[in-house]
């Protein structure tokens, strides 16, 4: 017998199929947020599920991408998932039952967020902070300050999309999503986390979850770019077209997969212009100085 739940993650309708309950109830308390209610639409994307045995190693977990395909092994984990029919299926060990975020982070989110991103939303390398019903779409590379700016922000009250990574909708209008997980900054950057720490591109940073309690889906109809460099004092510099969808050409690893699509939500955010954003030390003082800049003032 299969368990079955409907999702909408970034708004696609997708069904998770599990062969035991505590499994799929595991699999979808990662994603509070993206639950729907009242009437179903057909699923796009499928997720299967199996319960396996613990592994008798540790073997690390490993990400292949190979044209349409996705593989992920190790650690008593063994899945795919498929651009092309919109199915993903995965053996989960039973070591991750009851442990939603870790079950996110080693097995659901790596499938779902592979599918998303070849279903018509694009991932873009930003941080996203809400002001009003507006997104501040924070661009530039690893080490600008994305993920400190972020996490001024939500101590301002203010909601948080990603501290890292957007998803650009382009049809039928253009729509920023946010997949929000735990904020990860540098330990001396956050004092008061209590998320413990964890190993993210090599590099020791603390885990800081987001505020709980926000309603609805984290989204955004209407957004302001700002391209993000380092600099001795704050500025904020205004861009044309040309001069901000320059400032979003270059792809990091991961975020070059998808070149056509991501050129293309670059110049749909770009097309409209832009800011140059230069930081200083205080993350609080930037996102206080951003939003007095841009007359958001005290929104939240």
């Amino acid at each position: 017998m299969d368990w079955r739940r409907a999702l909408a993650p970034l708004g696609v309708p997708t069904v998770i199929i599990a062969d035991d309950p505590a499994l799929l109830a595991t699999a979808c308390d990662a994603y509070p947020e993206w639950r729907t209610e009242g009437p179903q639409a057909e699923p796009v994307l499928e997720l299967r599920l199996k319960l396996g045995d613990d592994p008798g190693d540790e073997a690390a977990e490993a990400i292949a991408v190979e044209g349409s395909r996705l593989t992920l092994t190790g650690a008593g984990i063994f899945g795919h998932a498929d651009a092309v029919s919109k199915r993903a299926h995965c053996v989960v060990p039973r070591r991750l039952l009851g442990d939603a975020s870790t079950m996110a982070e080693s097995v659901t989110d790596t499938l779902l967020l592979f599918l998303l991103a070849r279903t018509g939303r694009t991932p873009m390398h930003a941080a996203g902070v809400m002001v009003g019903d507006t997104a501040l779409v924070l661009a530039g590379p690893s080490g600008t300050g994305k993920s400190t700016l972020a996490l001024a922000a939500a101590e301002r009250g203010l909601r948080i999309l990603s501290d890292d990574t957007l998803y650009i909708q382009l049809q039928p209008a253009t729509r920023i999503w946010g997949f929000q997980r735990p904020l990860h900054v540098f330990p001396q950057d956050a004092p008061r986390f209590t998320g413990g720490t964890r190993l993210r591109g090599g590099k020791l940073k603390a885990v800081v979850p987001l505020p709980q309690g926000s309603a609805g889906p984290p989204l955004a109809d209407k957004a302001v770019l700002i391209l993000l460099e380092r600099g001795e004092r704050l500025g904020l510099t205004p861009l044309h077209p040309e001069a901000a969808m320059t400032g979003l050409e270059r792809l990091e690893p991961g975020f070059d997969l998808l070149r056509e699509e991501s050129v293309a939500a670059a110049r749909a955010l770009a097309g409209g212009g832009g800011w140059r954003f230069t930081l200083a030390q205080d993350p609080g003082a930037a996102i206080d100085f951003l939003c007095e800049a841009l007359g958001f003032g005290e929104q939240g």
